[in-house]
């Protein structure tokens, strides 16, 4: 994207869609394809409006997963042993490859809508001599796609039906974004990547030995499924006494106080016994993830683009820490407990009206850059609106190209 001027392009960036082995918990997929599929669709119709009005199909789509598309800790099966992910030994390579399979077998809808968009590219309206949308000839734009690896996917290996031409990389860049996972700018991340033979960071070592373990532990008490224990996957190592006692615990006591008075004792063992003040997190990142900061000038400058782009952090500390440079980040943003909850030792105090409160489950973020008459703007993408009935579907017959399509109107 942006190589010359007059070249029309989109640039989509997605991260953290976290697809797991299903051993633990199991997030939605089935009905976000279809939804996503229509945002990228109606995305690609809007980009191709340009300053003056007039509409000219986009050129070409570059779709970056800027990491984490596939959560490869939270599974029973670090948690039921001693191996762990980083760990070098035959059982934990047999265990990895175990994870792995699982993950991407789940992700088969994902693959399937990457093969078709690399085969076939997006359909989008062709233009008329008017400089509007023709609803009833479709062109293809072709469409590149690329997977960055993340802190908790980085050990993946693509398999032997891997989509023909989809790209594994550690970062994706052009003359305008730098794209990459970002977990180097993670002070709580450090080096770790989870290979084996290598320490893992403090991110990885609480989503393997509390979360993991406490989800195993609980998953018993629950006679329901365990979609709340999602939420502790989901939440920044900052976040996770915030998002037990403030979220997960008044869920599940909406149900049963009992239950509830279980999982507390299960938990107050931990370090993590009791939040601190809200929304500590992203002001403290924001004090330690900048580009200036003193312990990683050595080796981690600031990108020679225009804009960095982050699936790891949230977009408070791209605020706080890397202002004036342009710089967006995909990571979930900081627990905002409702007023009134009161950090305490007993379940009542964090009961603040749950039943008005929906559960909340993680939705993968996007952010669209499109680029036309020489400028470029960036929005984010909502994947999951509109109803996934809601997608253009042009008529196979018209798909073969716009000469067939003519005859075709003609006749």
């Amino acid at each position: 994207m942006g190589e010359r001027c007059g070249v029309f392009g989109m640039l989509v960036v997605t991260a953290n869609w976290a697809i797991d082995d299903g051993s633990l918990w199991r997030r939605p997929l089935r009905g976000l394809l279809p939804r996503a599929w229509g945002s990228l669709q109606r995305a690609a119709l809007r980009a191709g409006f340009r300053r003056d009005g007039r509409y000219e199909p986009v050129e070409r789509i570059d779709m970056v997963f800027a990491g984490d598309t596939f959560d490869l800790l939270g599974s029973r099966h670090w948690a039921d042993r001693e191996q762990r992910p980083w760990h070098r030994s035959t059982a934990a390579a047999s265990i990895r490859r175990q994870v792995a399979t699982a993950a991407i077998r789940r992700a088969a809808g994902l693959t399937r809508l990457a093969r078709q968009l690399l085969a076939e590219g997006l359909a989008v309206p062709a233009a008329t001599p008017q400089g509007r949308p023709h609803l009833r000839l479709p062109v293809s734009v072709p469409v590149s796609i690329t997977l960055l690896t993340g802190d908790r996917d980085g050990w993946l290996v693509p398999t032997r039906n891997w989509p023909a031409g989809l790209h594994w990389a550690d970062s994706w860049s052009d003359d305008r974004w730098q794209v990459e996972h970002g977990q180097r700018f993670d002070p709580l991340q450090g080096s770790g990547s989870g290979q084996p033979d290598e320490p893992p960071s403090l991110v990885q070592s609480l989503a393997v030995g509390l979360v993991a373990r406490f989800a195993t532990a609980a998953e018993a008490s629950l006679s329901a499924p365990t979609g709340p224990l999602r939420l502790l996957a989901d939440s920044h190592p900052l976040d996770l006494a915030d998002t037990f006692w403030h979220q997960l615990l008044p869920r599940v006591a909406a149900g049963s106080i009992d239950l509830a008075d279980r999982l507390a004792d299960r938990w107050k063992p931990t370090v993590l016994g009791t939040p601190g003040e809200p929304g500590r997190a992203s002001g403290l990142l924001a004090d330690l993830c900048g580009p200036s900061a003193s312990h990683r000038q050595a080796n981690m400058t600031a990108p020679p683009t225009a804009g960095l782009i982050l699936g790891h952090l949230d977009e408070a500390v791209a605020t706080a820490a890397w202002s004036p440079l342009t710089c967006r980040c995909l990571g979930l943003p900081p627990i905002t407990p409702a007023n009134g909850l009161v950090p305490g030792e007993t379940v009542g105090v964090s009961l603040v009206n749950p039943a008005s409160r929906p559960l909340s489950t993680r939705q993968p973020r996007a952010l669209m850059a499109v680029e036309n008459d020489c400028g470029d703007h960036l929005e984010m993408l909502d994947l999951a609106a509109g109803s996934p009935a809601v997608v253009w579907r042009p008529d196979r017959s018209l798909a073969a190209g716009p000469s067939t399509a003519r005859r075709n109107e003609a006749a």
